[in-house]
């Protein structure tokens, strides 16, 4: 189990957010304190009420988003007690909160909205909120038998980590040989590994991931390392068609520094 908590300072779009799930539509809500509305803008003047019996406090609410767990599924009641456990244990569980589930990334998370305002108008403290945050879950996760970030994170280096490596190491190799994208993509296929590109609205190229066929895995590059992406391809006098900027400003630099030592070479 995994979660993260911050101060922020809340507005009716942070609220509309965590009330929707990308391509499934309306977000499952599964619990709420101290709010009528269903209306983000309505939920944010609620909480407003609140906050402004401590104007004081700037970021007036708490975001959280945990992560259960992706060993097993969970009902809607233990996602509620889930959220209801981390928020006493965070001081929040007697102030107005909206707690809601995405699931379209495939990976259920749990969004939370709380207000920091009591109804005494002082603030829920906040030092060291991420860390005490990621405390609760470690605590919670032992508690119901489950996986740890720390569990998770062993897990990962004896699974992920050599996918990783391998990937890392066709890609050195690929960028070496090929001379454009299409070449570069397939001496990476040939090694198991597909190239995806991201395309944005413009129909530009801004980046790919890499699929691990026989891991069944998907990264992006810059999962892989940091010289795993566009930039280093170019760096690497591979040519790639349809790029966006800024991309497409880098590989423009490259072409130029080409062009003076082929002018030279054809001057003598």
């Amino acid at each position: 189990m995994v979660s993260k908590a911050k101060s922020i300072i809340a507005n009716p779009k942070r609220i509309q957010y965590i009330q929707s799930d990308k391509s499934l539509g309306d977000a499952l809500e599964i619990d709420r304190n101290g709010i009528i509305s269903s209306d983000p803008n309505e939920i944010f003047n609620e909480l407003r009420i609140m906050q402004e019996a401590n104007e004081k406090c700037k970021k007036n609410t708490i975001s959280i988003v945990i992560s259960p767990s992706s060993e097993r599924e969970f009902t809607r009641t233990e996602l509620r007690e889930i959220t209801r456990e981390h928020l006493k244990g965070l001081g929040l569980d007697q102030n107005q909160y909206l707690a809601t589930v995405h699931r379209s990334t495939g990976h259920t998370h749990i969004h939370v909205i709380a207000n920091r305002i009591n109804e005494c108008g002082k603030a829920v403290s906040d030092s060291f909120i991420s860390k005490r945050s990621q405390d609760i879950s470690e605590k919670i996760a032992k508690e119901k038998g489950l996986l740890t970030a720390k569990d998770w994170k062993k897990i990962n280096e004896v699974t992920i980590s050599p996918v990783k490596e391998e990937i890392k190491k066709a890609h050195d190799f690929s960028k070496l040989k090929a001379q454009d994208f299409s070449e570069y993509s397939g001496l990476m296929k040939s090694r198991g590994i597909e190239v995806i590109p991201t395309i944005n609205k413009q129909g530009k190229m801004q980046g790919f991931k890499f699929y691990h066929q026989q891991s069944d895995m998907t990264f992006k590059a810059s999962d892989i390392g940091k010289n795993a992406g566009v930039k280093d391809l170019l760096q690497n006098r591979v040519k790639i068609p349809n790029l966006s900027a800024p991309y497409l400003e880098v590989q423009q630099e490259m072409q130029r520094e080409v062009r003076p030592s082929i002018n030279k070479q054809f001057s003598r």
